[in-house]
């Protein structure tokens, strides 16, 4: 019984481990594509000081429409998983 249990939770944390690595490598390549792509943008032919101004500011206007979009999608899948502990559904 004992066995099976030990099992049981080996194979669980495998698991979670593997999804940390995907998640740490899955943004490291985003970080390093959206580095490539400023590089490019920044260095582009007649993009210049002005286009780089526009990027900026629409950057910011991004930045804070989805820090606004994204605070409480936290908070919602937190309480829905623990109703459903609390239910004891899967």
């Amino acid at each position: 019984m004992t066995q099976t249990v030990e099992k049981n939770k080996g194979v669980k944390k495998e698991t979670f481990m593997q999804g940390v690595i995907t998640l740490i490598f899955s943004q490291v390549l985003i970080k390093l594509l959206g580095l490539v792509y400023n590089l490019y943008l920044t260095n582009r032919e007649g993009f210049g000081d002005k286009g780089n101004g526009i990027v900026a500011a629409s950057y910011q206007i991004y930045a804070l429409l989805l820090t606004i979009s994204s605070i409480g999608v936290p908070n919602a899948i937190s309480k829905l998983v623990s109703e459903r502990v609390a239910l004891r559904r899967p």
